[in-house]
């Protein structure tokens, strides 16, 4: 499957510039992008992005994520703004907020439930909280750092699997 870089990017604007999501970073937004995907493949079967991730220190990361990020920063419809976090050790942090309205149109109605129910699931958590959960998914534990999650084992979740594999 290849990835739908439209869904990709609207549902970054649309996760951007929701009221139920607070201090969206890079991390933040990526896990719960991935979330979507794995939450909508288990109960459709199909990923609403079609993004391959790749095992990143933090969780799970689109493989298309930075690529389009950087088109929606450039074509003005999201801000991506650096802050520090800690000087002395160069720790910074982007936030990301849209500035342009989501085509809604390109998803379904069941992919729009999905993301929907991701948001108010998860949509609170911190970065931090979110990237411990999904280290905990047998897909991005059994990868090797920096290449791709497993799509089949991206259909099985820690609830399927609680004891590890």
């Amino acid at each position: 499957m290849s990835v739908d870089t439209k869904k990709l990017a609207n549902l970054i604007l649309y996760l951007a510039g929701h009221s139920k999501i607070s201090d969206l970073g890079l991390t933040k937004l990526y896990k719960l992008v991935f979330f979507s995907d794995v939450t909508h493949l288990r109960s459709h079967g199909s990923s609403i992005t079609g993004s391959e991730y790749i095992k990143y220190p933090f969780g799970p990361v689109p493989s298309r994520g930075e690529k389009v990020l950087k088109k929606l920063a450039k074509d003005e419809a999201v801000e991506v703004k650096s802050t520090s976090l800690n000087e002395a050790r160069d720790l910074r942090r982007f936030n990301v907020r849209q500035l342009k309205k989501p085509d809604m149109t390109c998803f379904s109605s069941e992919e729009l439930a999905t993301i929907d129910s991701v948001v108010v699931r998860l949509g609170q958590m911190s970065a931090k909280d979110l990237s411990e959960l999904s280290h905990a998914e047998p897909a991005w534990t059994y990868a090797e750092m920096m290449q791709k999650l497993d799509p089949e084992l991206m259909m099985y979740g820690t609830e399927e699997d609680p004891k590890g594999l």
